[in-house]
């Protein structure tokens, strides 16, 4: 195993912990709550919501009936989710899925780290969900395979859904593409959403206020921004064109706070119950709705990506940055500018092209790492003939890992 993976169980509160990690990051699982991933971790930062009134207390972690115990972390459930009839998930509270124990290992091949969870059988829905959770050494990403089987005697179709609860105790800023919009809980409209129709850019900005979206994603990301803490957090995920999804669309996102919403022609106030409504953002990502004979299966895989950025938004993401302010030439074309968030260690390089895209230059700029946020503000000397550049990251090997934006000089 490379020194940098590591690998754990310890005795929790409530049963084994298992934790994986590198030198970027560290993730913690609780098997026996649902198989919940309760840290993600970039250096000391953990960016997902730990509910602090179950944070040290012991007991039985099944929830009595009609109780739900919201210990925060992500997992998965499957959607849709309702209350109308059998081919809607009733969760939670769920004794199995979302609380129950989850069988795990943990384990290394000398170049991956991971952490297997399986569900039992729930009779209800028909599934047995798997969850296995991939850390490799240099990076900070995160890859998630997902996968649910049809252990029943009967043809189920569900979607796998994705549920992870981002820290908003700083604010919190949530970016991604998509065609629209709308708001499915919360009796008061949520003003801190919006659909910029020109960039079809969707920005959620956290407000003390509960409420619920389904989103069209348009483009397999989306990017949870705390400012405060110049962290940010990237979900990637695919998208099936003309697929059937849960609510219209492959993105949900549930906003934690105060105020009340409707449910079984119930009014429910957040503010007096039990779980609280501490702030946080439940980023939601389902795959498309399946139908699984006995015996059947489905998969869906998604990613973190988790970096320092210092920046007020985020523009774009690819497979090795996120984007907070684009790479342009300014000053005359004698500065370069931009801020990023990488997902890599690595060496970043500045490349020239001319007029026929023949390299002409490069200009290193040093070696980065996610745990330290990129910004730009380089004072450079152009090449007489360059009309454009790009910014590389290199491995230590000298491989590309990939670009991270480009920019026109003339």
């Amino acid at each position: 195993m490379s020194k940098s993976l590591r690998t754990r169980v310890e005795s929790g509160y409530l049963g084994p912990q298992a934790y994986i990690s590198n030198d970027l990051l560290s993730l913690m699982v609780m098997p026996p709550i649902g198989g919940r991933v309760m840290e993600l971790s970039l250096g000391p930062k953990n960016l997902l919501y730990v509910n602090p009134r179950y944070g040290h207390k012991a007991g039985d972690a099944t929830p009595t009936h009609g109780e739900w115990k919201n210990y925060g972390g992500s997992k998965v459930w499957p959607a849709p989710q309702g209350w109308s009839s059998e081919n809607e998930w009733p969760g939670p509270p769920d004794a199995i899925l979302d609380s129950g124990p989850y069988a795990f290992e943990v384990w290394s091949d000398g170049s991956r780290a991971f952490i297997n969870l399986k569900s039992e059988h729930d009779e209800y829905s028909g599934v047995t969900l798997e969850r296995t959770i991939e850390l490799r050494s240099g990076s900070a990403i995160v890859r998630l395979h997902h996968k649910m089987r049809n252990t029943s005697q009967r043809r189920i179709r569900w979607s796998i859904w994705q549920v992870t609860q981002v820290d908003a105790a700083n604010g919190l800023d949530v970016f991604m593409l998509g065609k629209g919009f709308h708001q499915t809980f919360g009796n008061e409209p949520y003003t801190g959403m919006a659909h910029g129709l020109a960039n079809r850019r969707i920005h959620l900005r956290y407000e003390d206020q509960v409420a619920k979206f389904a989103v069209e994603a348009e483009q397999g990301w989306l990017a949870s921004l705390d400012v405060a803490r110049e962290l940010v957090l990237a979900e990637t995920f695919p998208i099936t064109a003309g697929a059937d999804y849960p609510d219209g669309g492959p993105v949900a996102f549930w906003v934690s706070g105060k105020g009340t919403f409707t449910l079984h022609g119930d009014t429910v106030d957040m503010s007096v119950g039990a779980n609280g409504c501490d702030p946080h953002v439940e980023t939601e990502i389902m795959g498309p709705l399946t139908s699984l004979a006995p015996g059947e299966t489905s998969e869906f895989h998604t990613e973190w990506r988790v970096a320092a950025i210092n920046a007020q938004e985020i523009i774009s993401v690819d497979d090795c940055c996120a984007i907070g302010q684009r790479l342009a030439i300014t000053d005359s074309s004698t500065r370069v500018t931009g801020a990023f968030g990488v997902f890599y260690t690595g060496r970043l390089q500045l490349a020239f092209f001319d007029r026929a895209s023949v390299k002409i230059r490069t200009l290193d700029l040093g070696e980065v790492t996610p745990l330290n946020p990129v910004v730009l503000n380089e004072s450079i000397s152009l090449p007489a003939n360059a009309v454009r550049c790009s910014l590389r990251l290199f491995d230590n090997t000298n491989q590309r890992l990939g670009t991270l934006d480009h920019a026109h000089i003339r």
